[in-house]
């Protein structure tokens, strides 16, 4: 339950299984990367949403951060 599924509010409709579609592209993402927890990957990647866009290819380098 990493990604809080039996918290949501979302039962009808097409958002559940929008949900469901992006709960399984972060989790394959993160299997890209080489990431081996999941549970680790998200915790990590919402508290440096930066180091997960550059695992894929769409965010500034570190040298364009601001510290």
């Amino acid at each position: 339950m990493t990604f809080g599924e039996d918290a949501g509010r979302a039962r009808t409709g097409s958002l559940p299984r929008a949900l469901a579609a992006f709960r399984g592209l972060a989790i394959s993402l993160a299997s890209l990367a080489g990431r081996q927890n999941n549970a680790a990957a998200y915790g990590h990647d919402r508290n440096h949403p930066g180091d997960a866009l550059r695992e894929v290819g769409a965010g500034p380098s570190p040298e364009d951060e601001i510290s």
